[in-house]
C-alpha cells in the first residue's frame, strides 16, 4: 500500500461548510436579514474527500474522456487543527468519567450495554471541544484530565457575511423600482491566526496536490495544499499512547462515524461481540473480488470472547449534500467524533489482538472517505 502525504490546509479566507439546516428558507431572521446558511463547522471529513477527488479527476494532463474513474483507491483522514506545530482533537465524550457496572435492570440502556459512564465531578463543568495531542495522551494513559485545557484559545471564530439579495426575475437589486433590496445574512468559519489544517492524502497522485489552490467546501472557499513542515498525520496519530495493558480496550473516535445500525457497529452481533476477523485474509494474485470476499468469509477467524459493555455517544453529526448526478442526496446521521465504545476481552492477549484491527483503522461506512477512525487504548474498569 502506498504511504500516505501529509498537508497543511491554509485558507486563502473564510470558508463555509454548511449543516444540516435548510439554505435560505426565506424565513426572515435578525431583523431583516434573511439567513442563507450556517457554515461556521469544522469540515467532515467526506467534503476533503470530494475537494481532493474533483481536483485529481481534473489533471490537465489527462484527457477530459479518461477524468472519470481515473481515481480509484483514495484515501483521506482529517482534516485536524494545527496551530504552531500542536495538534488538536476532538475531546472524549468520556472526559474525565468513570465506568461503572450497573446492577441488571436498573437502567435502560439498550442491550448488550451493561456499564455506565459516571462524571467524576459534580456540577459545572467546563470542558473544551478541542484538546491538545499532549492532553489526550494523558487521557489515553488514564491519568486525571480534570484540569487539563479547561480553556484553550479559540481554534477559529464565526464570522458573519452580509450581502444583498437580487429580483428573481431580473438578478438585479430592485432599487430602480422604488423598493430596497433586502439583506442575507451568513455565517463562515474563519481560523485563528497560526491554524492550519493537517490532514492525510492517500492516492497515487497525491504528490500533485503540494502548492495549490484547492476548492474546499461552498461559496467557492479556496486552501492551499503545502506539504506538512513537521511530523505528518500518521506518524502523530502513531506516537499517541495506548495506556496499562488490560483486558478492556476503549476505542474512541477521532472523526464521524456511519453505521446502518445507527450508532451501533454494523460489526457487532446482537449480543455486542466483535465479528471482525483476527487476522485479515489477502487476497491472491488473479483472484476475483467475488471469490476473495466468499473465501474470507469462510476463512475469517472472529474473536472468541469480545464483546461491546459501554458506550457514550452524543447527539448524532446531520448533514446532506447535493451533486449533478443524484441531486439531492439522502440525510446521514453519523456518530460524532469523541463518541467512545468499550469492550470486554477474555485476557490481555486478546485486548491486543483486538486493538490491531481497531486502531486507526477507519471501521465505518464511508472509512475511505474518512469516517469512522478512531484510536484504542486499555480501560481500566
Amino acid at each position: 500500500m502506498m504511504d500516505a502525504i501529509s498537508y497543511e490546509l491554509t485558507p486563502r479566507d473564510v470558508l463555509f461548510f454548511r449543516d444540516a439546516r435548510p439554505m435560505d428558507t426565506l424565513k426572515r431572521q435578525r431583523g431583516d436579514l434573511r439567513m442563507v446558511g450556517h457554515g461556521a463547522n469544522w469540515p467532515r471529513p467526506d467534503l476533503l474527500f470530494s475537494a481532493v477527488i474533483h481536483t485529481l479527476l481534473g489533471d490537465p494532463e489527462r484527457p477530459e474522456a479518461q477524468h472519470y474513474g481515473s481515481v480509484k483507491e483514495l484515501v483521506v483522514r482529517g482534516p485536524f487543527p494545527l496551530r504552531e506545530g500542536t495538534l488538536y482533537l476532538p475531546r472524549p465524550l468520556d472526559w474525565d468519567m468513570a465506568l461503572e457496572p450497573l446492577p441488571a435492570g436498573t437502567t435502560d440502556l439498550p442491550a448488550p450495554l451493561t456499564h455506565g459512564f459516571l462524571d467524576k465531578t459534580v456540577g459545572k463543568k467546563s470542558r473544551p471541544a478541542w484538546v491538545s495531542a499532549e492532553g489526550y495522551a494523558r487521557y489515553l494513559r488514564g491519568e486525571p484530565v480534570r484540569d487539563v485545557e479547561a480553556e484553550i484559545p479559540a481554534l477559529w471564530d464565526k464570522e458573519p457575511r452580509v450581502g444583498t439579495t437580487l429580483d428573481d426575475a431580473r438578478h438585479a437589486s430592485a432599487r430602480d423600482r422604488g423598493q430596497v433590496s433586502g439583506q442575507w445574512w451568513m455565517e463562515t468559519l474563519r481560523l485563528a491566526p497560526g491554524v492550519t489544517m493537517l490532514c492525510d492524502v492517500r492516492e497515487e497522485k497525491a504528490a500533485t496536490l503540494a502548492g495549490r489552490d484547492v476548492r474546499f467546501g461552498g461559496q467557492g472557499g479556496t486552501v492551499r495544499f503545502d506539504k506538512a513542515r513537521g511530523p505528518g498525520l500518521e506518524a502523530r496519530l502513531r506516537a499517541l499512547p495506548q495506556g496499562k495493558p488490560s483486558r478492556f480496550v476503549r476505542w474512541t473516535l477521532l472523526a464521524p462515524a456511519l453505521f446502518m445500525k445507527g450508532w451501533y457497529p454494523n460489526w457487532l452481533d446482537e449480543a455486542g461481540h466483535v465479528m471482525l476477523p483476527m487476522e485479515a485474509v489477502e487476497r491472491r494474485p488473479g483472484e476475483s473480488r467475488k471469490a476473495w470476499r466468499a473465501r474470507a468469509q469462510a476463512e475469517r477467524k472472529p474473536f472468541p470472547t469480545a464483546r461491546l459493555i459501554a458506550a457514550r455517544i452524543d447527539s448524532p453529526v446531520v448533514f446532506s449534500g447535493w451533486d449533478s448526478v443524484t441531486r439531492a442526496k439522502p440525510t446521514e446521521l453519523a456518530v460524532p467524533a469523541g463518541a467512545c465504545y468499550v469492550f470486554e476481552c477474555a485476557d490481555v492477549a486478546e485486548a491486543a489482538e483486538l486493538i490491531k484491527v481497531l486502531h486507526l483503522r477507519q471501521r465505518s461506512d464511508l472509512g475511505e472517505k474518512g469516517f469512522g477512525l478512531g484510536v484504542c487504548s486499555y480501560f481500566a474498569v
